[in-house]
């Protein structure tokens, strides 16, 4: 079901907007370089600019439409918006800041009861503090809080992790995937750093000098060759989703069913936030991945998976297999490798990899 729907264009001070787009619910993630539009695109949906020519929608619900001249105003709408330095009111403390997110609702409109808010983002010891007494993840916890009490039908986020380093960065992750799926939420995230936006979802918008590149699944963007270049500087990545099996004081236990077997990751660390049962994305670089033609007796590589090659990508002077083992993996070799094996599309192989390879991202 379409949630969101963007026909727009939109220029000011020499930079032009022209996006087509359909959302539907979930987390997506909108991804590009600085000055692409990003942030621009988030505030003509959510109202903060207009739009010179086309029409917004949410369902059936037009929130602007240039050839009628409507034009919903920013509080009517009820989106949520999260900044990237999260904009509390300094004078207010946690809880006037969260109720301030309920000042234009009537008591029939909240969606979200604020306990429920303050207990999904473990907020209560926060209540009476001010602004400046809150660490940068609180903040942003606090400002997520007071955009759900708005109750909101689609939440939106600007570079919600560019102000924080990366232990704060992986605070917000779990509170992100909790509220996607305890309060079924969608929720669209503008972020320039693509590891973080694969931490919550593989939906991904691209976009470049105002335009959509693509949208589609991660893994269908880089057989398509869109997302190599961008990926590589920060290094690219395949996204698996664990389910969360086991938690014990000291060490966590991740699970994920395969055709020949299951995948296990235990790691000496508490996993915060976190509840048995949730799925939570874990990396494995492509370069981590040997190929073989059979399965390896006699060594100390546990994780074998059969998979057939679904298509090799060649880029400039490196390849890529991206293999089907019941979920995609993305191979990194050399073409001696590739002529030495004879690999083609098609081709059935196993994919092997130490579990230490996997890296969990919050």
């Amino acid at each position: 079901m379409t949630t969101l729907s963007i026909d727009i264009k939109w220029s000011k001070d020499n930079f032009k907007l022209d996006i087509r787009a359909d959302f539907s619910e979930g987390i997506t993630g909108i991804f590009g370089s600085s000055g692409a539009g990003k942030s621009s695109l988030l505030q003509l949906i959510a109202g903060l600019e207009k739009i010179d020519e086309g029409q917004i929608k949410i369902g059936s619900d037009i929130l602007d439409h240039t050839e009628t001249k409507h034009f919903t105003p920013s509080h009517k709408r009820k989106l949520g918006y999260v900044f990237q330095e999260g904009r509390l009111f300094p004078h207010m403390n946690v809880r006037q800041n969260l109720l301030f997110g309920t000042k234009f609702l009537k008591n029939n409109e909240q969606q979200f009861n604020f306990n429920e808010i303050v207990e999904l983002l473990e907020i209560e010891p926060l209540l009476k503090k001010i602004p400046k007494q809150l660490s940068g993840g609180e903040k942003q916890r606090v400002a997520i809080g007071r955009s759900l009490l708005s109750s909101p039908r689609l939440l939106l986020m600007d570079e919600p992790f560019s102000a924080l380093d990366v232990s704060l960065r992986r605070q917000i992750i779990p509170f992100l995937t909790k509220i996607n799926k305890k309060l079924k939420l969608p929720i669209l995230v503008v972020s320039h750093d693509l590891p973080d936006l694969l931490s919550l979802s593989q939906k991904l918008l691209l976009v470049k000098n105002g335009q959509v590149l693509a949208q589609g699944n991660y893994f269908e963007l880089v057989e398509k060759d869109l997302l190599i270049d961008i990926m590589e500087a920060s290094g690219l990545n395949n996204v698996i989703s664990f389910k969360l099996t086991h938690v014990e004081t000291n060490y966590y236990e991740l699970s994920k069913k395969t055709e020949g077997g299951e995948l296990k990751i235990k790691r000496q660390k508490q996993m915060q936030h976190f509840e048995i049962g949730d799925n939570i994305n874990v990396s494995l670089r492509p370069e981590d991945i040997a190929i073989a033609l059979h399965q390896v007796k006699d060594v100390s590589i546990r994780n074998q998976l059969e998979g057939t090659i679904s298509s090799i990508i060649k880029h400039e002077n490196r390849i890529y297999c991206l293999v089907d083992v019941g979920f995609k993996l993305l191979v990194s070799i050399t073409e001696t490798s590739l002529n030495s094996l004879k690999l083609t599309q098609g081709k059935t192989v196993w994919c092997l990899f130490k579990s230490m390879a996997l890296k969990i991202n919050i």
